[in-house]
């Protein structure tokens, strides 16, 4: 997957995407996305070679009000949300993943 990469200390291309994705023999499989982004929405684009999906994907997303929150014993301020599912599209499957955020897609290939 191709998509837009910023510049650190040590890596002149380092992707804003970073992407896990997890099969079961069930036909289960999970993507993992993680937008490092802190301002902007990342477009992504899955496509299978061999496969199709099979079902909507459902859609879990970890975030929270801006880049410096966090959780404490007594405040919950990050949370994970479940978003509407998604649709996949044959071989595809398109997401715009929010800024600054963890998101979780599970479905099922055919």
């Amino acid at each position: 997957m191709d998509g837009p990469t910023y510049k650190t200390k040590n890596y002149d291309a380092v992707p804003y995407l970073d992407i896990s994705a997890a099969y079961n023999t069930d036909g289960t499989v999970v993507l993992n996305v993680t937008n490092r982004n802190r301002d902007t929405a990342q477009d992504g684009v899955f496509q299978l070679e061999d496969k199709k999906f099979a079902s909507e994907f459902e859609v879990y997303e970890v975030n929270g009000p801006d880049i410096k929150a966090e959780n404490d014993f007594d405040k919950t301020v990050v949370q994970t949300t479940q978003r509407a599912s998604v649709k996949a599209s044959g071989s595809v499957l398109k997401y715009s993943f929010p800024a600054h955020s963890f998101t979780m897609l599970k479905g099922k290939l055919a």
